[in-house]
């Protein structure tokens, strides 16, 4: 029998119109300043979706950002969000001093934990040994509960299910149909797509689906988690897109020396809301010709 599939090929517009609701619980892949899938951020923005919960990687970095500065979280789970070298994550520590966001202050462990207990339909996962030494708990007692280990009576720290709404995720390559490969790091954008209710996965590549028949191995998302493809080449800019290419510094200089002179607006505009798609963002960062001088880098850890 001839099965026959559906392309899940569609535009960022498309992708971010019909998954990414206001008042969603948003998971956003990548890791400090690689694979942030920036093309399908500046989309939500562009449409200031508002965002009822955001969970990053235990790293995060522009991925989550750029929604405080455009005002659009009211919550956060995370153990980190910075610009490495560059330092602090100006909006988000702007927004969670003013009391305007509410923060659930966590570990490594609980984002990685708590969306591998989503994942596996889990009702909580209990910690390690060690976790009753840690101060989290007591900074974030909802997050957090003691139970029984019922089978050495001993107590143990746990933690809850979480199950966004719907992950956006950077993958190097996928076909048509959605079966998605990392060619770098996967940080925890693979248990996060697994968790999460809706996936959208932008890429720098479509493959012929002859290439995932001949390197099936390769595939880490398979097509029946992934919901939409979206093809943008250099989706990841201003961050890095493992074995395609590096990071661009000076653009992540450029918005954070906008946050020290108050021109965050003026950035936002520039950048994403007087633009209409990924394509005329390109052309507004330099367009091919700065985009070239940053191939050749982003390789994985």
């Amino acid at each position: 029998m001839n099965e026959t599939r559906n392309s899940k090929l569609i535009t960022c517009q498309e992708a971010v119109e019909k998954y990414v609701k206001d008042g969603c619980f948003l998971a956003v892949g990548g890791m400090h300043m690689h694979n942030n899938p920036m093309a399908l951020v500046h989309e939500t923005i562009r449409k200031k979706r508002k965002i009822k919960q955001l969970i990053a990687s235990p790293s995060a970095n522009m991925n989550a950002e750029l929604f405080f500065a455009a005002n659009l979280v009211e919550e956060i789970y995370l153990s980190y969000v910075g610009f490495e070298h560059l330092g602090l994550a100006p909006m988000f520590r702007k927004s969670a001093q003013e009391g305007k966001i509410k923060v659930h202050e966590c570990d490594e462990g609980f984002i990685i934990y708590s969306l591998r207990a989503g994942a596996g339909g889990l009702p909580f996962i209990p910690y390690p040994k060690g976790m009753e030494y840690s101060d989290i708990p007591k900074v974030n007692p909802q997050d957090f509960k003691e139970t029984t280990d019922p089978f050495t009576g001993e107590k143990v720290i746990c933690a809850p299910p979480l199950n966004p709404d719907v992950a956006l995720i950077h993958c190097q390559k996928s076909d048509e149909f959605g079966n998605a490969i990392f060619e770098g790091s996967k940080f925890t954008d693979e248990i996060m797509a697994h968790a999460s209710k809706y996936v959208i996965v932008q890429v720098e590549e479509v493959v012929p689906h002859s290439y995932i028949e001949k390197h099936p191995g390769e595939v880490d998302l398979p097509a029946f988690i992934v919901d939409a493809v979206v093809h943008v080449p250099f989706g990841c800019h201003p961050t890095a897109s493992h074995m395609y290419y590096t990071f661009d510094e000076m653009h992540l200089k450029e918005y954070l020396k906008a946050n020290k002179d108050k021109k965050v607006e003026e950035y936002l505009a520039k950048y994403i809301y007087d633009i209409s798609s990924h394509e005329q963002y390109l052309e507004a960062v330099g367009g091919q010709a700065a985009l070239e001088k940053l191939k050749g880098g982003g390789k994985p850890w």
